[in-house]
This record gives structure tokens, C-alpha cells and sequence, in this order.
């Protein structure tokens, strides 16, 4: 098939293919040939004569050989489409573009590895020859290492007459024309040879299906894994001074030796995960064995598509993010069989933290009363998106600053942590449990004795949060001992030691405070001695021991386990209303039930007895709710020590 694109006249003293047509080939399938790109026609409106370009596999770049306005020889040029616009061509490095002319880019898949023509001419013997002899057409290439061009390399089995080099998928390929004579008659044939790795190439193969003739000065396409287009220019001389150019497009079968390897592509559309609309993002294929990047690649501003190549013998790890995204993480095993692949991806603008602050000794959650949110760089206060939970909080933090957040909260130390959305985020949602210290102050313990000042020598402490589920036991060690207890939290304080009967009070220290003194007098344990036991409450009308009075027994417990001879008689009262009956017979059985608490926590039963003495034995008149609250009591007398 033969399909005639382009005539046109031109003198001769101008190259014979450096003109302002343009012709994009590209790894690309299905894209048309010879169809100029608005942008680029554009550039040639400006003065820019250009020669060849090639769009890389992700149709986000294009190389270019051209003239630029005020040059006087062609060197190679990127271009990058960004929203559907191709920015002005930019020059690749000074190591590429050199004196001579710089023609026919083509890059590889991964845009690692870039091939070219490099032509040099000896002017006297190209102007006595009409250009059949004095110009040389070297093969190149060039490695982009870590985001830099190293030094060109000539290609070894270049010839110095190769034209039009284009690399396939596989990004080992390389197919290129190669002049040749037949009777004193220039052609171009079609060659392609394998880049083996370590720079070793096999030796160029030739493809014999197209016509002697036919092919001068080609530009080449793939079309498909199968398919070549080869765009051809044919002369045809006016005089001495003019010549017609015919332009002539063919698709040539390639050959199974000549195809390229096998490969796969990934294509995906990357998306924000709460607006959907299309994200500009870079697309990182790594190792998954070696952690080495192998390709990179975007993906277009406004559809949010890209495309890579995927070749056998990798596992991949695939990194996908925008600029102040969060990051999204594939893998592709292509070990064992080579596939498709498509990824729809979602990656957000914010990261949702999710703050839950704990007690770090209790472990109990404290909300925080307030926090304040700033830029760690600058230390300006921001104003985010809050979620107020009944434990936590939720924050909406702008991917790509580090934050600092205090979070403030009554009895604890301010607390910052830091979020850096610098670094890699790759969720959109993050949840961290945030220990929050409580300030402490010392309480000064000092015991002694009521009855000639004895120093106390041993004994126990014990106190009960009242806030907080907090219990604190420790030995008494003289002359004083000190517990760190919480600011303004209020503690239940009981002490025992041995020959003295349980201390109980409520302490507390204050905010302004640094620490609080108690010098705490016990009593010695003597016989007949009556000791008034507080809070044992019982059902209404009931002898149902309450919840709320295990604390209190737990006290008498504790004394009698600390002195094993101690013995003594429980005794219930109660106030005036109802009949004496009634009354003796209720307050004997609290008497029981109060002395049967005890045998269950292990005292034996001999050491105990019970009585109820109804409301024979007030300790002020029943004449008021008040005093009859007083009068319902629970009491123990020492009856042997």
C-alpha cells in the first residue's frame, strides 16, 4: 500500500532532509502519521524548523530535532504536554547537542536510554560530491542516569551511513535504515539488531521485504507489536538547481527475528479521592527485589491517564503520587507470565488524622480540652477542619507541610506531636494514639503515735483515686516517706500499721503547690476501745450490704490481717422510726451480714462477733433527718488485744 502524503519543490542547495516537515512517529499505536501537532506547527510559525519527533510511550513528552530561531545547526529538544498543551521545546544537554546536526530521536519505553544520529560533513568533499560522498550519519545513545544525560555513546555497529533509528517497547529493539548502493545508486534498507546489555549489540539483521528502490531517507513507526510504517521520501529532479520531494507511507509486516520482546502494558487513571477530578501524578516502578527504580512516567493533567511498558523478569512495587497527595502502592508480579494491567487510582489532597490522647500511666482516654494547630516551619497558627468525637479528634491537614499539634487538657502537661506530610503518605487517613503525662506533686508522709509521740516504724499506704480508676500501695519507710499524686485529683488516704488502729482521710494538692506535708497521728489499739466505721450503708429497709461500703470493710479486713490477735464485736444501730422489734431484729441481721464480709475475705469466724442494739444506743437526739442519719451506724469494739 502506498499512500502519497506530501509534494513539494525545493532548492538544492538546502539539505535534502532538513526542512520544516514534520513527521511524529511514536511508540505510541494508533496514532496517525505525518499529523503535525497544532502546538508544534506553532513553534514552526516562530521560526522553528523542525526536523523529526518522537512521543515517548506515555505520550507526555516528545524529543525533537530541530532548528531552533538564531541557530545554525539542529540539535535535539524536549517538549512535555501539560493539560493538553506541548511547552516550549527545551535543549537536552550540552554533552548531547553538539556542533554537528543532532537528527532522529527516539526513546526508549522507561526514557532511559535515547538514540539519535549524530551527522558530520566535510563541507569540500560534500559540495564536490552533490552529497554522495563527505557526510556521515553515526548512530548514538545516550543513558539518562538518575535524572541526568550522561555522554552520547556511538553505537558500535553503526556504519556512519544509518538513518532514522526507533526502539521498540521492549527497550532492547532497535530498528534503523542503513544506505546502501546498487549500481552507483543510493537506497535506504532496513535493518534491526538487540541491545544485549553492557554494551554489546548483535549484529545488525536486515529485512529484505521491501524493494531496493523504494526506500530513500525513511522515518519509521511502530504501528503494532507486528507492524511497521515507514513514511519514505523519493527525488525527482526539475534542473540543477530544483528538485520534487514525494512523500510515500507504507506498512511493512515485520518479521518474527525482528519483533520485539515480549511486554506488557500498565495503564491506569489516577484520581482525587474526594473531588474525582484528574490528577497530574508521577508513576514509579521499582524492583520489588532490589528496591531499584526501573521507569518513571506521569500521568496527564486533564484525563488523569497514563501508560507504561512491563517487562518479564520483574516483580514490581509501584508508587504512584501527585504533588501534595498522598501516595498510592501496587504490586505486579510479571516473574512467571507477562499481562495487561489497568489501575483505577485514588489518592487525596488531605490527610484525615484521627488524634486519640490517653492517660500514659491509666491508659484511659482524655480528650483534649483544646489544641492549637501550627506550620512547624513557621510557627503560624492554622485554622483546620475538626471533628470533636466523644474521645478523639479529627483533623483535615493539607498534604505537604509538617504540622506541629499541642493539645492542651487540665492536670496534664502540654503535649505536641509532630504530623510530617513531607514525607510519604500513603494512606489518606492516619490514626494516632497520643500519650498525654500527668503533673504530678509530692505528698510527704509522717507518721507517729498519739500516745507518747512513738515513732512509727513500719506500715502501709494506701491510696484511691477518686478521680480516676488510680489505687497507689506502697510501704511506709521513716521518717517520712513521699508519693507523687496527681494535681487537684482527690485521693481516699488509708494507713495501717501494726498495734495502731487504720487512719483515713481524703488529700489533695492544689494547682500553685509543689507538695504537701501530712504528719498523721495513729492510734494505739486498746482494749474496749469503740471505733466508729463510716460509710457502710445497706439497702433501704434491707441488711443488702451496698457496693459502696466494700471500701470501708476492706479497711477492717486489713486491720485484723496486721494484727492477729486483735478480736472484735461488730455492732449495727439504727434511729428511732419504727417499733423496737422491728428495729432490734434489722440491726442484728446488718450486724451479721457485716460480719459475714469479713469470714468471706478470710478472718476466721472466732476472732468476730455481732450484735444489733436497734435504737437503744444513739449518739445524738433522733430529732431531725440529719441526727437520724448519724444514729444509723456501724461500729467495732476491741474486745481482745
Amino acid at each position: 500500500m502506498k499512500i502519497k502524503l506530501y509534494f513539494c519543490s525545493m532548492k538544492r542547495y538546502n539539505t535534502l532532509l532538513l526542512g520544516i516537515f514534520l513527521v511524529v512517529s511514536s511508540s505510541v499505536f494508533g496514532q496517525k502519521d505525518m499529523q503535525p501537532t497544532p502546538e508544534l506547527r506553532k513553534f514552526v510559525q516562530q521560526g522553528w524548523k523542525i526536523q523529526h519527533a518522537h512521543i515517548s510511550f506515555d505520550s507526555l513528552s516528545m524529543y525533537l530535532s530541530a532548528l531552533a530561531p538564531g541557530k545554525t545547526n539542529y540539535d535535539l529538544y524536549i517538549s512535555r504536554s501539560r493539560a493538553g498543551i506541548w511547552n516550549t521545546p527545551e535543549p537536552l544537554s550540552e554533552e548531547i547537542n553538539s556542533a554537528s546536526d543532532e537528527l532522529w530521536p527516539s526513546i526508549s519505553s522507561d526514557e532511559r536510554r535515547l538514540y539519535f544520529i549524530r551527522r558530520t560533513t566535510d563541507q569540500k568533499l560534500y559540495k564536490s560530491s552533490h552529497g554522495a560522498q563527505g557526510q556521515n550519519d553515526h548512530l548514538y545513545v545516550v543513558e539518562n542516569f538518575r535524572g541526568e544525560w550522561q555522554k552520547p555513546e556511538p553505537v558500535i555497529i553503526s556504519s556512519g551511513q544509518d538513518l532514522s533509528p526507533l526502539i521498540l517497547p521492549d527497550n532492547q529493539t532497535v530498528i534503523f535504515a542503513r544506505k546502501e548502493w546498487e549500481k552507483k545508486h543510493p537506497y535506504y534498507a532496513l535493518f534491526h539488531t538487540r541491545y544485549m546489555g553492557y554494551g554489546i549489540w548483535t549484529l545488525p539483521v536486515r529485512l529484505d521485504s521491501l524493494e531496493r528502490r523504494s526506500l530513500y531517507a525513511p522515518y519509521l513507526k511502530q504501528l503494532s507489536d507486528t507492524v511497521l510504517y515507514v513514511t519514505e521520501m523519493q527525488v525527482v529532479e526539475r534542473d540543477k538547481k530544483e528538485f520534487d520531494s514525494l512523500y510515500v507511507a507504507r506498512q511493512v509486516a515485520l518479521p518474527q527475528k525482528m519483533r520485539c520482546a515480549p511486554y506488557g502494558v500498565l495503564t491506569g487513571v489516577v484520581t482525587d479521592e474526594h473531588t474525582n477530578r484528574p490528577v497530574e501524578a508521577r508513576i514509579r516502578l521499582y524492583d520489588a527485589i532490589t528496591a531499584n527504580l526501573l521507569d518513571e512516567a506521569g500521568s496527564d493533567a486533564t484525563t488523569g491517564r497514563f501508560r507504561m511498558a512491563l517487562h518479564a523478569g520483574h516483580k514490581y512495587n509501584i508508587d504512584i503520587s501527585g504533588e501534595n497527595f498522598s501516595h498510592y502502592y501496587a504490586t505486579i508480579d510479571c516473574r512467571d507470565s507477562l499481562s495487561n494491567h489497568h489501575l483505577n487510582v485514588q489518592i487525596a489532597r488531605n490527610l484525615t488524622v484521627r488524634i486519640n490522647p490517653f492517660d500514659a500511666e491509666l491508659f484511659t482516654p482524655e480528650p483534649p480540652e483544646r489544641e492549637v494547630i501550627r506550620n512547624a516551619a513557621s510557627e503560624k497558627a492554622l485554622r483546620v477542619r475538626t471533628k470533636r468525637e466523644e474521645i478523639g479528634r479529627t483533623y483535615e491537614l493539607p498534604i505537604g507541610e509538617t504540622y506541629a499539634v499541642t493539645l492542651y487538657r487540665r492536670g496534664y502537661h502540654d503535649t505536641t506531636i509532630m504530623v510530617n506530610t513531607l514525607r510519604d503518605v500513603r494512606f489518606s487517613a492516619a490514626e494516632l494514639d497520643v500519650p498525654l503525662r500527668p503533673i504530678k506533686k509530692a505528698l510527704v508522709l509522717q507518721l507517729g503515735d498519739t500516745i507518747g509521740g512513738v515513732e512509727i516504724k513500719e506500715g502501709t499506704i494506701r491510696l484511691r483515686n477518686r478521680n480516676k480508676h488510680e489505687i497507689i500501695e506502697m510501704p511506709y519507710t521513716p521518717p517520712t516517706t513521699t508519693i507523687m499524686i496527681r494535681e487537684e485529683d482527690e485521693y481516699d488516704l488509708v494507713i495501717q500499721s501494726p498495734g495502731h488502729f487504720f487512719f483515713d482521710t481524703i488529700v489533695s494538692i492544689p494547682e500553685g503547690y509543689d507538695q504537701q506535708l501530712c504528719d498523721v497521728n495513729l492510734k494505739p489499739i486498746q482494749k474496749n476501745m469503740v471505733v466508729q466505721l463510716r460509710n457502710i450503708q445497706f439497702e433501704s429497709n434491707s441488711y443488702i450490704l451496698t457496693r459502696s461500703s466494700y471500701g470501708e470493710l476492706e479497711k477492717v479486713v486489713a486491720l485484723l490481717k496486721a494484727n492477729p490477735e486483735l478480736h472484735i464485736e461488730l455492732s449495727a444501730h439504727t434511729d428511732d422510726i419504727g417499733t423496737d422489734a422491728y428495729n432490734d431484729q434489722l440491726s442484728a441481721k446488718r450486724g451479721e451480714a457485716t460480719l459475714e464480709y469479713i469470714v468471706k475475705k478470710g478472718i476466721d469466724r472466732s476472732r468476730l462477733t455481732s450484735i444489733g442494739y436497734g435504737k437503744h444506743k444513739p449518739l445524738v437526739p433522733n430529732d431531725s433527718d440529719k441526727n437520724r442519719a448519724i444514729n444509723r451506724r456501724v461500729e467495732f469494739k476491741v474486745t481482745e488485744f
